[in-house]
């Protein structure tokens, strides 16, 4: 596993280029930069991995499913979406922006603009009123979360969970949360939990999730149950809310990327690299991660989100920012094949649902070549 710093992203892509052993083909595998906009500390995450053939897609033919674009939004990075209502719901983006809809995202408004050195990576609302953001400020390295308790009108001062980059936060229940950081310490990768709500920085813990150091994917799986997965350059899991986790290789022998688990038994795995191919993969376990399928998906973009409303019905989402593609596959067996549902050109980081009595709203956000965050959404009965 490797983490390399670059003056900006040109550097940053320049650096992928592929590195060959002499005692065997072996690539330098880079899944994606973080931030995605200019940063003098940007992260490549990557890994040495043995050199593969850029893969055919294997993909039935598309499905019917009518995505619509809902919103484009100039300068937004979009890394999350959490919906607390079919109605209202809140996206999170680089340089500190966090974006509100009250019409189920027919529009959207900027309700925070912090600017640099802010990079917000989650954002989770549990109610209208109690969302909570998280993220990183590039100028200390601190990783924060910031809380409001009027729907995004005023929000708290930072509250410093972490001395690394904090992604995404998860609130399965009221007092219960969890934070990954992107990357960890000497001791290895390090996640926050808490307990008691998270209101303040004494309310968190830091724990080490993964001993190699190795990075995780942005998506994460917290249930109820408080049973937790990610998975990157290895795949580990938590018990308990992230206070103990064990850890084992990536699912994918390349690495992997998001994860969700519907339940203890159904879970799915994706990922992808934008260097030296520009590919992506999915996998498919029925019995909670004691074994995988092989790759069910191997199509031409990185996935970076997957949402599954059954154990049959689900969406995986990505793209490649700097090569301009990405959409959304669907799958309606559980993932065992998968068809492109939409082509959205702009890499496709985040995605939520609510009921919409009858079925669910469905909503996959992220960003395009320019920068200019999108937003789509369908409706499935």
């Amino acid at each position: 596993m490797k983490f390399r710093r670059c003056a900006s992203l040109a550097v940053a892509l320049l650096v992928v280029l592929p590195v060959f052993a002499a005692a065997q083909d072996v690539a330098h595998h880079v899944s994606g930069n973080v931030p995605v906009q200019s940063s003098s500390s940007a992260r490549v995450l990557s890994a040495e991995r043995p050199l593969a053939p850029a893969a055919e897609p294997r993909l039935e033919s598309p499905a019917a499913h009518n995505w619509q674009l809902q919103a484009t939004l100039a300068g937004a990075v979009i890394h999350d979406l959490s919906f607390a209502s079919p109605t209202i719901g809140f996206a999170a983006a680089e340089l500190g922006q966090v974006w509100k809809t009250t019409n189920g995202g027919k529009s959207w408004t900027e309700i925070l603009n912090l600017g640099f050195p802010y990079y917000f990576y989650g954002v989770s609302a549990l109610t209208a009123n109690d969302v909570v953001i998280a993220g990183f400020n590039d100028s200390t390295s601190a990783g924060l979360i910031r809380w409001s308790h009027d729907g995004g009108t005023t929000w708290s001062a930072d509250i410093v969970v972490s001395t690394t980059w904090a992604q995404r936060v998860r609130f399965p229940k009221t007092n219960n949360g969890l934070i990954l950081d992107l990357f960890g310490d000497s001791s290895g990768n390090l996640a926050q939990y808490t307990t008691d709500g998270g209101a303040a920085a004494t309310d968190w813990t830091t724990v080490v999730d993964n001993t190699d150091g190795g990075w995780f994917g942005l998506q994460f799986s917290l249930l109820p149950n408080l049973h937790a997965r990610a998975s990157g350059i290895n795949f580990c899991t938590s018990p308990n809310d992230g206070a103990k986790w064990s850890c084992g290789p990536s699912v994918d022998s390349v690495f992997d990327g998001p994860v969700f688990f519907l339940n203890d038994t159904e879970g799915w795995v994706g990922g992808g690299e934008i260097s030296p191919n520009v590919e992506g993969w999915a996998h498919v376990t029925t019995n909670g991660g004691k074994t995988w399928s092989a790759r069910t998906l191997d199509g031409p973009w990185p996935i970076r989100e997957i949402l599954f409303l059954t154990p049959k019905i689900g969406w995986a989402a990505g793209g490649n920012v700097y090569t301009g593609v990405g959409g959304i596959y669907y799958s309606g067996n559980g993932g065992q094949t998968w068809s492109v549902d939409v082509t959205t050109n702009a890499e496709m980081d985040a995605c939520d649902k609510q009921p919409a009595n009858p079925g669910y709203r469905v909503w996959c956000a992220g960003y395009d070549s320019s920068f200019n965050g999108v937003i789509y959404s369908v409706y499935l009965k």
